[in-house]
């Protein structure tokens, strides 16, 4: 039970009645660790409040006095059979506990005590009705009784009777004008209605009471600032805590400091269990300047990761201990991943730095740069590999998870992250299957605003360690609401103050610890450097590739772009040659095909000009551009621009042979160059003198062979209703210049028109 008359405190805890406030701690502590809370509940709670009663100097005054009045006086008699029905309680007789209870009522029906702790009795086995009836029965003889009105609001509160419970702690403080407990529950009752300002306004009133103790001043300011910290009045409760601080200077009693700052500590726990860490940790933060020796009140980080080589001695005791219960050592597999990855990695980079270095393919300058930027990233990847290998060689851990005192502990080879259980706000689990096949159960938490997954094989597996967990974090916070953290097995095994140290990003590192970036930049300025050297050999064994493509092609094109976009003096000359000997066969083929008489003849020295061109030039390219009458839009079927082209290359073709020059409209392929040799022809529509019918002109003009160039400009005119305009045009145009076809009376412009009439007999 929880609210049974203390037994003597000094037996319970062992010590003498002349003890001091050191002996007594020491003493407390030493018996919780014998009797834990989890074993030992009942042991606890009697442990709990002899420390509570002897650690108040006030309470402690009245105890013993009144142990004094009442070792001989007529209430000893009572006090006994109270003592035999608590004796009876715990025993687990709870039958004859109320039998003995009821006895001495109907005996002695204003025996108060008894009522009370039947009535308590009864509120603690979940029976709030019952309760209700005997709180009911004893203020029905005693109408002013305090602690009947108390307990009946408890009771009342039981049975979600709000209004009735608030007013019945209302009346308990009314008859117990001194007493705090009436003030603290309706306090509580009002804040659970959402009454909050009326809750803080009963707690500053509390605290001017008459008589009551310093201690009972301090409880409530630390009460009324938590209530504000969970409702979000950050500021108010920041004031408050200043005034709190000035109140209790450092040269004040150090066991009330002490104790102020357990009781922020108790106060903490109880946002913690809100999910109100922010305020949780700020309470335990400024409650660490009143109590800086406790190793457990402190401001804990929602997640830390640490390097191994970080830890205490005395934590990697304990964590090679846990890798010893949980089989948590470095297994093959834990090695061959990351080995495979590095080896990897040298060798995706070992091949690229190759291709780079004997690649035969020509780079530009930007090709360049990507290939310094991808050797940057290779070498830079396979050095962070490298040293995370080393790394996992050096640690005997793998992987596994265990679980702190206070912490959920992950461990990964050289770095452990520690998520404090005080921050757990929620908890599931989800099995997970693949093609309807049970493969294992994720437990899925939150801590604050991060969230982790530990996959666990085995759904009972996993539901005991969910269990685990929620036990362990509600056994954290009922330690840390009672000040007794400190005393906790195995929390000196992850010092608390080993976690304040993480910097921003919550990494707690090793004072030897070098950062890895370092490394990884020198290994991508090594790479860098290694594809700076590559240039000038890559480049010469490019060139020879390409000389040796472009002989082993011998074609005119491959060789006239390896002479424009090559200069390369060992195969440059050779290259040159080779065009120069198929250029003079195109000579010669101009020569003897343009026999001295003919009607071309006179355009032996126009097609020489080309020749030269090429030559100068290293490029084949004779663009014919066509260009429509001012403001008219013509069908792609009236353009003429491919009949010119393909009656230019015939011509040429017929003058040099095949394979010498290319005819286009400017929109030819990049590896002919650029044009030796443009030919534009505007096209414009006059009307004829006199009447006569409108006429179709051509102006042709030449550029590229300069201004000396044996092709001047033209003016072509023919009849523009003529259907065969465009041969006669192109026709005035072969004859004006001489070209191959002069004095040949068959169509040059392969049209529709001249097609038919060519066909007719």
């Amino acid at each position: 039970m929880n609210n049974e008359p203390r037994q003597n405190p000094y037996e319970v805890l062992g010590v003498e009645k002349d003890a001091d406030a050191r002996a007594i701690k020491k003493a407390y502590f030493e018996r919780v660790r014998q009797n834990p809370p989890e074993t030992h509940p009942e042991e606890f709670r009697r442990l709990r409040e002899a420390y509570e009663l002897l650690s108040d100097p006030e309470a402690r005054q009245a105890f013993d006095a009144s142990a004094a009045q009442q070792a001989d006086g007529p209430e000893a008699a009572k006090n006994a059979a109270l003592q035999e029905a608590i004796s009876l309680f715990e025993a687990g007789d709870k039958a004859g506990g109320r039998r003995l209870l009821t006895e001495l009522l109907n005996e002695q029906p204003d025996f108060h005590d008894a009522r009370i702790l039947l009535g308590r009795h009864f509120l603690y086995e979940g029976d709030a009705k019952e309760a209700l009836a005997e709180f009911d029965a004893l203020l029905a003889r005693a109408p002013d009784h305090w602690q009947g009105h108390l307990q009946r609001g408890w009771a009342l509160l039981r049975l979600e009777q709000m209004k009735e419970a608030a007013d019945a702690f209302w009346r308990a403080g009314k008859h117990g004008p001194s007493e705090v407990g009436p003030r603290v529950a309706l306090a509580d009752c009002l804040e659970a209605m959402g009454q909050v300002a009326d809750s803080l306004k009963v707690l500053e009133q509390a605290q001017s009471l008459p008589g009551i103790s310093r201690m009972d001043v301090l409880a409530l300011k630390v009460r009324r600032i938590a209530t504000m910290l969970e409702f979000g009045q950050d500021a108010d409760a920041a004031k408050e805590l200043e005034r709190l601080d000035a109140e209790l200077p450092e040269d004040a009693d150090p066991e009330l400091r002490r104790w102020t700052g357990g009781q922020l500590s108790s106060a903490a726990a109880h946002l913690f269990a809100q999910q109100k860490s922010k305020g949780a940790n700020q309470l335990l933060a400024f409650g660490r300047r009143f109590n800086p020796e406790s190793a457990t009140e402190v401001a804990y980080p929602t997640r830390v990761i640490l390097d191994v080589d970080a830890l205490p001695p005395v934590t990697r005791e304990w964590l090679h201990a846990e890798a010893e219960r949980t089989d948590g050592w470095r297994a093959v597999m834990t090695w061959v991943m990351p080995a495979i990855l590095t080896l990897g990695a040298a060798a995706a980079t070992a091949f690229l730095l190759a291709f780079i270095s004997f690649g035969i393919s020509e780079r530009d300058v930007w090709d360049w740069v990507w290939c310094a930027v991808f050797a940057a990233v290779f070498s830079g990847v396979t050095w962070a590999l490298a040293r995370r290998l080393l790394r996992v060689m050096a640690s005997p851990y793998g992987r596994f998870n265990t679980i702190h005192p206070l912490h959920l502990i992950q461990v990964a080879i050289d770095r452990i992250t520690v998520w404090p259980l005080v921050h757990l706000q929620d908890l599931q689990l989800v099995n997970r299957h693949v093609n309807g096949a049970y493969q294992f159960t994720a437990i899925e938490l939150r801590f604050n605003d991060k969230r982790m997954t530990l996959p666990v094989h085995g759904r009972e597996k996993a539901e005991a360690l969910a269990q685990e967990l929620i036990a362990r974090r509600r056994r954290v916070l009922e330690l840390l609401g009672r000040g007794m953290l400190d005393a906790e097995s195995g929390v000196e095994h992850l010092p608390p103050a080993l976690l304040a140290r993480a910097d921003t990003k919550g990494r707690v590192r090793a004072e030897n610890a070098r950062s890895a970036w370092p490394g990884v930049f020198a290994a991508a300025g090594v790479g860098v450097l290694l594809v700076a050297g590559a240039v000038w050999p890559q480049r010469q064994t490019a060139s020879a590739h390409a000389w040796t493509r472009v002989a082993s092609q011998g074609d005119l094109s491959s060789m006239l772009k390896y002479l424009r976009e090559q200069s390369d003096s060992r195969f440059t000359p050779r290259i040159q040659a080779r065009v120069d000997a198929e250029l003079d066969k195109a000579r010669a083929r101009l020569v003897e095909r343009l026999e001295p008489g003919s009607a071309a003849a006179p355009s032996r020295e126009f097609f020489g000009s080309l020749l030269d061109a090429v030559q100068r030039k290293h490029s084949r390219r004779v663009n014919v551009e066509w260009e429509a009458p001012a403001g008219t839009r013509t069908s792609a079927r009236e353009d003429p621009s491919d009949l010119l082209v393909s009656a230019w290359q015939r011509t040429v073709d017929e003058a040099l042979g095949q394979g010498v020059l290319v005819v286009d409209q400017g929109r030819g392929l990049p590896v002919n160059g650029p044009p030796v040799l443009t030919l534009r022809v505007r096209e414009a529509l006059r009307p004829g003198a006199g009447g006569a019918s409108s006429q179709r002109v051509w102006s042709v003009a030449q550029e590229g062979l300069g201004a000396d160039a044996p092709a001047p400009p033209l003016e072509l005119v023919a009849d523009a209703a003529d259907p065969r305009a465009l041969e006669v045009l192109f026709r005035a145009w072969v004859d004006r210049w001489h070209l191959p076809g002069a004095g040949n009376r068959r169509p040059l412009l392969l049209t529709a028109s001249t097609l038919v009439q060519e066909a007719r007999p």
